[in-house]
């Protein structure tokens, strides 16, 4: 017994629909449009390092803090541009960066 089944038929070519060549344009070009965005981010990275410029120095400013007379600073934090200073008879919280005093605070004991 031979079994001399012909091979299946293979189909026709498909008629290609009319939407899947304008999906096919459109999956090109958002590729092509991924490639070109990825080198611009690299290039620009690269730009970045290249011409990385020095940090202008900081010139270093004078303040003056009013205390109360017979008081000494016993404590101070610095909290961001925020300075607050422990005379002991209040705190004073310091914007160093405006250089003004933004707070007074009495302290009262016994």
């Amino acid at each position: 017994m031979n079994d001399t089944t012909p091979p299946p038929e293979r189909p026709e070519a498909t008629v290609p629909q009319p939407g899947l060549r304008f999906l096919e344009i459109a999956v090109y070009i958002m590729g092509g449009l991924l490639v070109l965005m990825l080198v611009v981010l690299l290039g620009g990275i690269a730009w970045k390092i290249a011409n990385r410029g020095e940090a202008p120095p900081v010139e270093p400013k004078e303040m003056t803090l009013n205390i109360p007379a017979g008081a000494s600073v016993s404590g101070m934090t610095l909290d961001g541009d925020r300075l607050a200073v422990n005379t002991g008879k209040e705190i004073v919280v310091f914007d160093v960066k405006k250089g003004q005093v933004l707070a007074r605070i009495k302290l009262a004991g016994p």
